[in-house]
């Protein structure tokens, strides 16, 4: 599990990063989970063996559907 001020870190706009790694306990990836200020939510993950969870203010992570199938946001 990585440290920092929050658990994993801060990512620029705002974000905030878990890294798990294979020998992490879950109670581990728990706390660090729990530690997550208040009004952030998963948005995505990378990795496959050491995963990076990345959290980003719930307003950013307002349904980007729109109906007929678009998105609101590019790419």
């Amino acid at each position: 599990m990585t440290g920092g001020e929050h658990p994993g870190g801060m990512l620029p706009g705002d974000g905030y990063t878990i890294t798990i790694h294979p020998a992490d306990r879950p109670a581990e990836v728990l706390r660090a989970w729990a530690a997550l200020p208040d009004g952030v939510g998963f948005a995505e993950a990378f990795g496959d063996v050491d995963v990076t969870l990345v959290f980003r203010p719930v307003a950013e992570l307002a349904s980007s559907w729109e109906p007929g199938g678009t998105t609101s946001v590019p790419g």
